[in-house]
């Protein structure tokens, strides 16, 4: 309900415009009501926690609203919902990319914040060497059990939500898990080359 609100107060101001038709608002509001929980599942199924979920599905109703024919195309059967889906998964991607980015510049920071009088040289470079050998390891698994490695160890996420985001029971979470941390164990890692492109 808080999305429809939302969508609401951002349209008031193009409902008073003079190009907006009667009815505007109860429009938005059914679109909403019928399409919101599919696309909120869809989000979260691609692992977006409930705030960026909802956040992600809110910029694509009002990306679909700004579209001219979006009216026409929300009366005809499922047309809204697939198109809403396809600029929800462009969203979805979006935030993923900048959660990697955000993870990756924390990295960044925690590397140089590294106290070089504390540790030489030779014990830094050891440790970004097993690094870099343990993120190849984990791009080079499959990649649901990649996805299994990054929301539960990575990004520490319940394991129960975890498999309900994944779509597979606990019993087969702790299993991935299990067989992702035997395979860090022994993966004998050289370079990055021809590896497959994180999602």
């Amino acid at each position: 309900m808080a999305l429809t609100a939302q969508l609401l107060q951002h349209d008031e101001a193009a409902d008073a415009g003079p190009h907006a038709a009667p009815g505007f608002l109860a429009w938005v509001a059914q679109l909403v009501h019928v399409h919101r929980q599919r696309l909120l599942a869809y989000a979260r199924k691609r692992g977006l926690d409930a705030d960026d979920a909802l956040d992600a599905v809110q910029e694509s109703f009002v990306s679909f609203l700004k579209l001219p024919e979006a009216r026409a195309m929300a009366r005809e059967g499922d047309d809204a919902l697939k198109l809403l889906t396809v600029i929800l998964r462009h969203n979805v991607q979006n935030v993923r990319r900048k959660v990697t980015r955000r993870r990756q510049a924390h990295v960044a920071v925690d590397f140089e914040s590294l106290d070089s009088g504390s540790e030489n040289s030779v014990t830094i470079i050891a440790r970004a060497e097993e690094l870099a050998r343990v993120r190849g390891c984990i791009l080079r698994m499959a990649r649901l059990q990649r996805q299994v490695v990054l929301l539960s160890i990575l990004d520490e996420q319940p394991r129960e939500q975890v498999a309900e985001t994944l779509g597979i029971s606990e019993g087969y979470l702790r299993v991935l898990l299990h067989r992702a941390r035997a395979h860090v164990r022994n993966c004998d890692f050289a370079d990055d080359r021809d590896l497959p492109e994180v999602e």
